[in-house]
């Protein structure tokens, strides 16, 4: 039996490569061993059951006749649809882990070509920079928040956490900001956080790509950040709002919820996603169904990753 300081080794190597995507080379690099060591580890790592690779055929239904169902009834130019078995149904979890992972493999190849990438927060969004994988090119993007900062302590709203992340997937640079999303009505900026702000927009200006998230009812959603106060939620709430993206809410027929009669809002106006050329919308959920058709049909969005389940009840609606 290896001892356990061997064994750390396997397993540190077979993470690097199976987790983290990094080639033999680089891998020999770090742990300063050849490429041929690196290989015989891995060969042992599998040996030893360290490393076990299984695959698995795709859900019953053809997922492609099902994704383009729905490209057509929605008008998007793109649905990927990433298969999950009926017992996970109820696990949000898992669901979210599917359409990451899926939206990850996705936007290895996706991203590039674009020069500056807008990103926005959530569950699914933050899942995805954890599943990325490391890159490596010479022709990485420039990832800019598509939304101020938040307070609350759900690591899904910080953007800050999620740019960095992405940034270090694809070893490039990004924006990182400081200014609140939700800041009392008519609180003064200081000449310094106009400043950035200004810089701020100028990059929403120049966006070439939109990754965003999306969410469900305000009564049925977990993403209500913690800024606003009681008494607004409860003017959103119950009143027909079906979905919000970037802390935008908005109604069946595509029109949105005025924030600013309440709060200054830093965030991207989602009714000019229709002029960037790839948006690209990471939801799933039997909540989010009626906000995701909306949101395909106001031209929100232009490309879907979701899950089987998700699918099948948007299929049914259209």
């Amino acid at each position: 039996m290896p001892r356990k300081s061997d064994l750390m080794t396997l397993y540190r190597v077979s993470r690097y490569c199976y987790k983290e995507g990094l080639t033999q080379k680089q891998i020999a690099a770090i742990e300063n061993l050849s490429r041929s060591q690196i290989s015989r580890l891995l060969e042992k790592a599998r040996e030893l059951g360290i490393v076990k690779i299984s695959l698995h055929l795709p859900s019953e239904f053809d997922a492609s006749e099902l994704s383009d169902a729905i490209k057509k009834g929605l008008g998007l130019e793109k649905v990927i649809v990433a298969p999950v078995t009926s017992i996970d149904n109820n696990d949000d979890l898992k669901i979210t882990q599917t359409i990451a992972i899926a939206a990850a493999e996705y936007l290895s190849e996706a991203a590039f070509g674009n020069k500056t990438i807008g990103i926005g927060w959530g569950r699914t969004i933050y899942e995805t920079s954890h599943q990325l994988s490391y890159m490596n090119t010479n022709e990485s993007p420039y990832f800019v928040p598509m939304i101020g900062m938040s307070g609350d302590d759900n690591p899904n709203l910080q953007i800050n956490a999620i740019i960095d992340r992405f940034c270090d997937k694809f070893r490039c640079r990004g924006l990182f900001t400081n200014i609140p999303t939700i800041r009392e009505k008519n609180l003064p900026l200081t000449k310094l956080e106009q400043e950035r702000l200004a810089n701020l927009k100028s990059y929403w200006n120049a966006l070439d790509m939109a990754v965003i998230g999306l969410g469900g009812p305000p009564e049925k959603t977990q993403t209500v950040i913690s800024e606003f106060s009681d008494e607004y939620i409860g003017k959103i709430t119950n009143k027909g709002i079906c979905g919000d993206i970037l802390a935008q809410f908005f109604f069946p027929d595509g029109k949105i919820y005025d924030i600013e009669d309440s709060y200054d809002h830093v965030s991207f106006d989602i009714r000019k996603l229709k002029g960037i050329r790839s948006v690209i919308c990471l939801a799933g959920g039997a909540e989010k169904v009626n906000g995701i058709i909306t949101a395909a049909k106001a031209g929100f969005i232009k490309t879907l990753i979701t899950d089987s389940i998700t699918a099948g009840l948007i299929f049914e609606l259209l």
